[in-house]
């Protein structure tokens, strides 16, 4: 497998380009197939009112957007179906065509960039993408690739583990300067900043000990921590 981090212009895909005049941000959930088309889920920021109506404004105002369906609200987000006209997204078509998954992707408020966390099969499947796009006239900027990437299980991660661990990496927490703050990554998935620091040292430390960091001088009752 083939995990690559990627930087799109908003330009260059239908939602971004709808939802582009918003300061809001926006999370791409999945993509769930719908009559042999991809059809988008995502979560939008809509901390006030205006954020929601705002969104759905411009959304509605674009004409290459079809339909589009609150499905559910709740801590400052609200959850949203899209539908878009056919032949409208040569980036969506590409990520069909080059059977590439979309394991996450986000907008910040008030930029023209998206970015998308890929998982292909392996490197025919990623370079059948990138032809598509360059086919489809979508450009993008590889941030970082991960080649045949080691599984969650062999590092000894729960799925929230995985997930926080992830969400830090991907939002730039590691980075100097930091792109994220613990406080910011906890209000993203609705915790608190205290539970999401716990639960982010015990993904690290574990990242640690299935690497035998920890074989040095470790005493011999001391038992690893699991979250359950």
């Amino acid at each position: 497998m083939v995990v690559v981090l990627i930087d799109v212009n908003a330009d260059d895909f239908a939602l971004g380009k709808a939802s582009s005049g918003t300061d809001t941000r926006i999370d791409l959930a999945q993509f769930v197939p719908v009559d042999g088309r991809l059809v988008p889920f995502c979560w939008v920021d809509t901390d006030t009112t205006a954020d929601r109506e705002d969104f759905e404004r411009a959304v509605g105002d674009d004409p290459q957007i079809a339909t589009f369906e609150r499905l559910d609200e709740g801590a400052g987000r609200t959850l949203y179906r899209i539908e878009w006209i056919d032949e409208v997204d040569g980036f969506v078509d590409a990520l069909a065509d080059g059977d590439v998954i979309v394991e996450r992707a986000f907008a910040h408020a008030e930029t023209d960039t998206w970015t998308f966390r890929l998982r292909a099969l392996d490197h025919e499947a990623l370079s059948r993408f990138q032809a598509a796009c360059t086919e489809e006239g979508v450009a993008f900027d590889v941030r970082r690739i991960a080649h045949d990437p080691k599984s969650v299980e062999g590092y000894g991660l729960t799925d929230k583990q995985q997930a926080a661990l992830t969400l830090a990496f991907d939002e730039g927490y590691f980075d100097v300067p930091r792109g994220a703050s613990k406080t910011e990554l906890a209000e993203h998935i609705g915790i608190s900043r205290q539970a999401f620091s716990r639960r982010l040292s015990r993904a690290l430390r574990n990242c640690l000990v299935e690497t035998g960091i920890t074989e040095l001088e470790r005493p011999a009752d001391a038992g690893r921590e699991r979250e359950n």
